[in-house]
């Protein structure tokens, strides 16, 4: 059972909307969650709320991995404290550019308002892993991620998100054959 998730919650409701351009030039609508990809000042009480929570919800679901990986731009914050607070090793998802990037191990990933690339160094075939994320939403950022893990030999042991937009969550749950454990849902 989660701890109070009061903070949470409120920065939750205080999300503004905002447009941001998406690659082909069209606005989208973007809810900015201070504990989100573009987030910028979070209060120490949500950090420790959210990192808590995280710890405690990836010790009751998921026993079983051998680090966390997390993605850039959103993930990396929260998977970086999670595997602070459990004592565990640590993979961040890098992102560069097309025009940068030259790396092998590299896909490209698109979500609902842009696209770049994820780089995948630092894997081994048998590797188990949980993957930390912020948010899903469309869902765009797990399904290029998880593919391009089992590719690589790599087994996913869950996804732990801090929140879960809509209902997306279930397809990919169902489309990826694994668990996904989130703190809130809207």
């Amino acid at each position: 059972m989660l701890t109070k998730q009061n903070n949470l919650r409120a920065a939750i409701e205080a999300a503004q909307m905002v447009k941001i351009k998406k690659n082909d030039g069209e606005d989208y609508n973007f809810k900015l969650y201070a504990f989100g990809e573009r987030g910028t000042f979070i209060e120490p009480e949500l950090i420790t709320e959210i990192t808590e929570n995280l710890a405690q919800s990836i010790t009751e679901e998921f026993s079983n991995f051998d680090y966390l990986v997390s993605p850039e731009p959103g993930g990396h914050t929260w998977g970086m404290l999670a595997a602070y607070r459990l004592n565990k090793p640590i993979n961040i998802l890098r992102l560069s550019t097309q025009d940068n990037q030259t790396a092998a191990d590299s896909i490209k990933r698109e979500t609902a308002y842009n696209e770049n690339y994820i780089s995948f160094a630092g894997f081994k075939s048998g590797d188990r892993v949980l993957l930390v994320d912020d948010v899903i939403s469309s869902g765009g950022t797990i399904y290029a991620i998880v593919p391009q893990l089992r590719n690589l030999g790599v087994e996913i042991a869950g996804i732990q998100v801090i929140l879960v937009k809509g209902e997306h969550y279930k397809k990919m749950k169902s489309d990826l054959s694994v668990p996904i454990k989130y703190l809130a849902k809207i």
